[in-house]
């Protein structure tokens, strides 16, 4: 039998805060964990390998707990779970922080990916109980754009915090805003909660529908660039570029904060017209920009990743937000947890395999190119064939220990070091582009708007099966 179905209950713009709020810990925890990366790797002596188990640990623990955890929001009641994801949240990142070793802070970024799994999709269902559906364009958009604004603060804020105080500061943070969503959550959220279904009865269903399962496809599409994008940026901007944490984070506004008008566009559009057009025009921006900025150089200015950075935010968040839209008005309202569980992992499964293929494709290229550059820097033998036993620190573009590298100094190694990483970060980000073409294709077969969106969400199919 069916739970209480929430309809514009509760306070709609508070709660669309507390979601917000809430979301923006994932989003912010992500940008400022990558522009802490370079200071974690020398505090705790991490590999590349070791990075992208931090940062995906994380990221898999999520992606495999959101479906459950979009159920469990279903049926006990959804701001229960997301006042559950978010107080974990919380404990957990301040582990994070107090944590020294490669080992604890593995175990505390799973941690933080089960918290993150309960929050992350009883959010978005809280959002979706609280509007009514023909009105959700905009909502979404503002919760979309809202999240990419924090992610696109991340890396400024981060940068501030591991070049002022140290790197546990950025995980610390996450303590006293929890505190604030959970008291915001108790005023402003009513609760509710959904059908008792079981779970492959209701993937299937769902799925079965296609502006569902192609929308999620979509999301993990948009998501894959844009991870693997700002897994190696921070890398570029700190170890082959040499900028400092707060510059490095200033520099990354450009693919990040412009997210947030291309997601607010994105969710007006899709509303208005449909989430073809605009997810398709998404993707082609987003491939231009990523290809734009695989020309970058160990020297660039700012205005060189100013442009091609842009186009990947805005192209990101209209891409995104218009097939986050596809997947949540072909579904019905029932069963906003499980799709928006659905959408989560679509998300996050999408970001694991972007940094995956970025650090796999970088450290894939190095030694095809190490050689070239090698020869190019004139270093003796030795030096040479140290270099070559040294991927894991190449990978990262900085030189291994013993090297001798001073502060502002660049040596002939150091050049090679830099340029091996560059000539790699190129190759992941023109094959990030290439991703990025073929979801503009599949975008192409969104089912189009059967009319305006109050039509639309007055012949959505029924709810599945319950027991």
């Amino acid at each position: 039998m069916l739970g209480r179905v929430g309809t514009t209950t509760g306070r709609p713009w508070p709660t669309l805060l507390a979601a917000v709020l809430g979301g923006a810990m994932v989003g912010l925890d992500g940008t400022v964990t990558t522009i802490a990366a370079p200071s974690l790797a020398r505090s705790v002596g991490a590999s590349i390998g070791e990075l992208e188990l931090i940062a995906n640990v994380y990221l898999v623990a999520l992606a495999a707990g959101l479906l459950p955890a979009g159920r469990l929001a279903d049926r006990v009641g959804r701001r229960r779970v997301f006042v559950l994801g978010v107080g974990l949240f919380g404990l957990a990142s301040l582990g994070i922080a107090l944590s020294h070793g490669v080992a604890t802070l593995v175990v505390f970024r799973l941690a933080q990916g089960i918290a993150g799994a309960l929050l992350q999709p009883a959010a978005l269902a809280l959002v979706r109980n609280a509007f009514a559906p023909g009105r959700l364009g905009l909502p979404l958009g503002i919760w979309g754009g809202a999240n990419a604004l924090a992610i696109g603060l991340g890396p400024v804020l981060g940068g501030l915090l591991v070049q002022r105080l140290s790197w546990p500061s950025v995980f610390a943070l996450n303590v006293p805003l929890a505190v604030v969503v959970i008291a915001l959550a108790f005023w402003a959220v009513a609760e509710s909660t959904g059908p008792r279904a079981r779970m492959p009865r209701v993937l299937r269903r769902l799925l079965a529908l296609r502006g569902v399962s192609l929308g999620a496809t979509l999301v993990s599409v948009s998501s894959f660039g844009v991870f693997g994008l700002l897994f190696l940026l921070t890398l570029y901007l700190q170890n082959a570029h040499g900028l400092r944490p707060v510059a490095a984070g200033v520099w990354m506004l450009a693919p990040t904060c412009v997210v947030v008008p291309g997601a607010l566009a994105g969710g007006v559009l899709a509303q208005r017209f449909g989430p073809r057009w605009p997810v398709c025009a998404g993707f082609v921006l987003a491939a231009l920009g990523l290809a734009g900025l695989s020309r970058l150089g160990i020297t660039a200015a700012f205005p060189e990743l100013l442009v091609p950075g842009a186009l990947v935010g805005a192209g990101t968040g209209l891409c995104a937000i218009g097939a986050t839209e596809a997947m949540m008005g072909a579904g019905p309202g029932e069963a906003g947890g499980t799709l928006s569980g659905l959408q989560q992992v679509a998300s996050q499964a999408g970001g694991v395999l972007g940094v995956v293929m970025a650090g796999a494709v970088v450290s894939w290229r190095i030694p095809a190119v190490l050689p070239e550059r090698i020869a190019q820097a004139a270093l003796p033998e030795a030096t040479g064939a140290r270099l070559r036993a040294a991927t894991e620190y190449l990978a990262q573009g900085v030189l291994p220990p013993g090297f001798g590298e001073g502060p502002g100094s660049v040596t002939a190694a150091a050049a090679a070091a830099r340029l091996t990483f560059l000539d790699g970060m190129r190759a992941a980000l023109l094959v990030a582009a290439a991703v990025s073409l073929l979801g503009a294709v599949l975008a192409l077969r969104l089912p189009r708007p059967a009319g305006r969106p109050e039509a639309r969400a007055a012949t959505a199919p029924a709810a599945p099966a319950t027991r």
